[in-house]
């Protein structure tokens, strides 16, 4: 099975008919480093975060990228295993001028670091994650043996790596699993509780002549999925019954 996850499908704004398959819970867990990672220890990325002028952030919009850049050094300050009080010195002497201190609070020991394959993507800017305008990506030789900056810094090339720190429950996630009529395939949709409960609702409404619609919409600054149902009429009905 192909699968696609929900950021790449469907494009901001764009519709397209799906098929509920199933929604998976699933328990997201926050791994901790037992003992604190040395700085000389990071990664290039995070050292490039941390070596970024904070004279370049002003009042009057500053660098590009710095509520990104501050997000990611909270997330990975608190998987390093770093002690709050150090790691909001360093995250605060980092950051620069106009960063809220809530960016911290949210990320240190609340969030996963994001893994290289989010760090190398576009964005639009916080909360995307995506870093690549920022060119702060400068892999070293050991870079291509890890999935992100948390698993170069502390040593996690195997799963059995992870024995050297702790685990804990942040969050539950629902994932909808669906087929995706205009691609041909399967996909995975990630979804809140809210948003799981109005697919629910949805659902329960669907008629035989019912065309389960999905598309994203940005709240509160991230695409997030959108479902509706539009009945099928005419030429498209017929599309759609040649593939049911």
């Amino acid at each position: 099975m192909t699968s696609r996850r929900d950021g790449s499908m469907p494009k901001e704004g764009e519709e397209i008919p799906v098929s509920l398959l199933a929604i998976e819970r699933r328990e997201e867990m926050l791994w901790t480093a037992a003992k604190a990672v040395p700085e000389e220890c990071f990664p290039p990325c995070i050292k490039n975060i941390i070596k970024t002028p904070r004279s370049k952030a002003t009042s009057e919009g500053g660098e590009k990228g710095r509520h990104r850049m501050a997000a990611i050094l909270a997330a990975f300050l608190g998987q390093a295993g770093w002690d709050e009080d150090e790691a909001r010195k360093l995250w605060s002497d980092t950051a620069g001028y106009g960063v809220k201190e809530r960016i911290f609070d949210e990320w240190f020991q609340e969030m996963n670091c994001p893994k290289c394959e989010t760090l190398q993507r576009e964005s639009r800017g916080y909360p995307e994650l995506g870093v690549a305008d920022l060119e702060i990506c400068q892999p070293d030789e050991r870079c291509s043996d890890f999935e992100g900056p948390v698993e170069q810094a502390a040593g996690l090339r195997r799963e059995e790596d992870r024995s050297q720190g702790r685990q804990k429950h942040i969050k539950t996630r629902y994932m909808a699993r669906i087929f995706d009529w205009s691609a041909g395939r399967e996909g995975e949709i990630d979804l809140s509780e809210a948003e799981k409960n109005e697919l629910e609702g949805l659902i329960s409404k669907q008629t035989s002549d019912g065309v389960l619609i999905y598309t994203r919409a940005r709240v509160r600054g991230r695409l997030r999925p959108r479902f509706s149902l539009m009945e099928a009429k005419g030429p498209r009905r017929r599309v759609l019954s040649e593939f049911l």
